[in-house]
């Protein structure tokens, strides 16, 4: 065979030796360990927020309340306009950190109580144990509110290397104390800050978002470049603080006037409280493109579930024109405010209108970090990278908002001939938190929406520098408009759902009109996935605060207690 010809069957020959190995690699890699594999792990930061309103951020279309860096961080990445909790805060933490619902563990119930012995099982692997064997860091600053009976049960106990916050539900934005009566009457009141297992005294008189804010801070300024970063930054704000009943704001003076078009009063404290997070927000961003880190992160906003308009702990949030408060399964309790923004998306600056749970953060972080899926075993979330990234048809058709064995009370959503069907049964406190609450933001004195400030705003100013491009004017109202629900508030009907009720979210996602007769077959159908999920839950594992707990044996700090021999104790002074 000539010299030549030969060359020609071994350049074909080796073509088509490369080709087929490329289609082997595309068909036994598994999809969602594709992604990455060519690129460095990317730093995950995590903002929560506590009991924000969905209407309280200027991307779903109030006025009332500016909040310019987190409206910049939606519009530069991605709206998540169907992204849903559990209906308060423990279950939704539980179900961020392990990929199942709460139901798995117990944790679905009523939230974790100062002194009380529950958490998330030790068998149950968390996201930052997770993360931490693909070489991530992994920090919390902020809330906990998943355990503290024994140090076992804390931040560092449950995978992230350090923690820098608070154990229990919510304390003083100054004095960082915390109340809880017991139920014989007895009220048990201590000091909740902590640097891992080390009380900060020093911390008292430093208001807590802006002190929050500079721990995050300082923790990206420590953190090696080359290493991947995970960090947990879970907001105080803007839960109620002192006893319970307060927003404490660090000037009441220059409140009432910044917000001076806000009748209510607490409802101006709200207002600076959600704006001060909102300047933590942009300083974060700030500073991870300070430190190179921003072309290489995702960042994720979210509420732990809806804000609390009325009844223990209102903080006069507003989940306008949603249906429900927190503690309920209507939409305003767990369609929360969220955004997500990343350089690595394929496709940036939209609404995603596909259903996302809070399961789903654990398989997509672990996923685009470079982990196999099959490592997680069975979970209920499921990885929504490219759902996210390319705009791509979710595969979830389901949402298990709950199953509550004690309150007798269920929630279930699924997309059935391309419709958004929620069925859910019973109430709770009598159906007082049932109705439709909070402002709308959108009377003739609120201040014009002001783009001006989001396109000057830090976060905008970082994602420019970082990524060489930013949202536009126009951009901004298109994206607006479409995530404003105003147009569902035709009537303010508030069905009774004691026996059960089957709202239509597409048409009704005010939940106004009680599909249940005209839909049978869709209601028997949910109803069975109910009886499914009921029959698989942990029950609940509520119980009273421990009156060994007591912060007035541990030198008037929440410690943990059933750890008594690590705890601080209370020196007593002989008579």
């Amino acid at each position: 065979m000539p010299a030549s010809k030969k060359y020609a069957l071994w350049v074909i020959v080796a073509f088509a030796v490369i080709f087929l190995g490329i289609i082997l690699y595309f068909t036994l890699t598994p999809k969602d360990s594709q992604t990455f594999m060519h690129k460095k792990r990317p730093h995950i930061i995590v903002i929560i927020a506590d009991d924000l309103g969905r209407n309280d951020v200027g991307f779903h279309g109030s006025n009332q309340i500016p909040t310019p860096n987190l409206d910049a961080l939606a519009y530069n990445g991605i709206i998540l306009d169907r992204h849903y909790t559990q209906y308060c805060c423990t279950p939704s933490r539980a179900a961020f950190l392990t990929g199942n619902y709460p139901i798995r563990s117990g944790m679905h119930g009523y939230p974790l109580k100062p002194g009380e012995n529950r958490s998330i099982p030790t068998d149950t692997p968390t996201m930052p144990e997770r993360l931490k064997k693909l070489g991530y860091k992994t920090h919390l600053v902020g809330k906990w509110h998943l355990g503290a009976a024994y140090r076992k049960n804390t931040p560092t106990g449950r995978g992230f290397d350090t923690h820098f916050g608070y154990w229990n539900g919510f304390v003083s934005y100054f004095d960082y104390l915390l109340y809880m009566k017991l139920p014989n009457g007895s009220l048990l009141q201590g000091f909740d800050l902590h640097d891992g297992f080390k009380s900060v005294w020093e911390g008292q008189g430093k208001y807590a978002t802006e002190l929050f804010t500079e721990k995050s801070i300082e923790v990206i300024e420590k953190h090696a470049v080359e290493e991947p970063l995970f960090l947990v930054v879970s907001h105080l704000a803007p839960h109620t603080g002192k006893n319970g009943n307060e927003l404490e704001v660090p000037d009441a003076t220059v409140t009432d006037t910044k917000y001076h078009y806000i009748e209510e009063p607490l409802r101006r404290n709200y207002a600076d409280v959600v704006n001060l997070m909102d300047d933590s927000v942009g300083q974060i961003v700030k500073k991870l493109s300070d430190k190179n880190m921003l072309d290489n992160s995702i960042i994720l906003f979210f509420s732990d579930n809806g804000a609390q308009t009325v009844g223990l702990y209102q903080n006069s949030g507003s989940n306008w024109p949603l249906r429900g408060v927190k503690f309920t399964e209507f939409e305003g309790g767990v369609r929360v405010a969220a955004a997500i923004f990343s350089p690595l998306f394929k496709k940036r600056g939209y609404v995603n209108t596909d259903l996302i749970h809070l399961v789903d953060w654990l398989p997509t972080f672990y996923a685009i970090a470079g982990g196999d899926l099959h490592d997680l075993g069975k979970i209920d979330g499921i990885n929504q990278w490219d759902t996210l990234s390319r705009n791509l048809r979710t595969n979830r058709s389901e949402i298990l908002l709950n199953v509550n064995e004690v309150d007798n009370a269920s929630a279930i959503i699924s997309t059935l001939n391309n419709r958004v069907f929620k069925l859910l049964k019973g109430t709770y406190e009598s159906g007082f938190y049932d109705e439709h609450y909070g402002e709308s933001g959108r009377g003739p004195e609120v201040p014009l929406y002001n783009v001006s400030s989001i396109l000057h705003s830090s976060t905008n100013q970082a994602i420019e520098t970082a990524t060489g491009s930013t949202t536009t004017k126009d951009t901004i109202e298109k994206l607006r408009h479409s995530t404003d629900l105003s147009w569902c508030r035709s009537t303010n009907t508030n069905v009774n759902c004691t026996q059960g009720c089957l709202f239509d979210l597409e048409t009704d996602p005010c939940e106004t009109t009680n599909k249940i007769k005209s839909n049978p077959d869709v209601a028997a159908r949910l109803y069975r996935r109910l009886e499914e999920f009921a029959a698989e839950l942990v029950p609940q594992t509520n119980r009273e605060p421990d009156p060994a707990s007591d912060p007035a044996f541990y030198n008037n700090t929440w410690c943990t207690w059933l750890d008594d021999e690590l705890c601080v104790k209370t020196n007593k002074v002989s008579s």
